[in-house]
């Protein structure tokens, strides 16, 4: 799954809906329960909002979705903050390929072909 960025990711399921593909995922054991903005290890806080999809690279002419489970952790230096996942940076709704290929085409193509 390198085209999503799930290289440290436990793919779970992958659901196709329509026009949609959907990667159902979770982080290694390794990776799990760690503070959202610092990357340290916290104690579990509670489930969070259940889960969430982060907007991946199209396979082919269909749109991609990460799915995962987004719990929340109790970091000593930031506070109660959702738990970090490796494909997508804190506070964003898309992954880290979908963010880096919109910034090159930005930099590299006309307004209206990025759009």
């Amino acid at each position: 799954m390198r085209p999503l960025g799930l290289g440290r990711a436990v793919v779970e399921a992958v659901i196709v809906e329509d026009d949609v593909i959907v990667v159902r995922a979770r982080p290694r054991a390794g990776e799990r329960a760690r503070c959202g903005l610092c990357g340290r290890r916290s104690p579990g806080y509670d489930g969070g909002d259940g889960r969430r999809r982060w907007r991946a690279l199209d396979v082919g002419a269909c749109r991609a979705f990460v799915e995962a489970e987004a719990p929340r952790v109790d970091c000593r230096r930031h506070g109660v903050v959702v738990a970090r996942v490796p494909w997508a940076r804190h506070g964003s709704r898309f992954t880290r390929e979908f963010e880096q290929q919109v910034c090159w085409l930005a930099t590299q193509c006309s307004k209206s072909a990025v759009c």
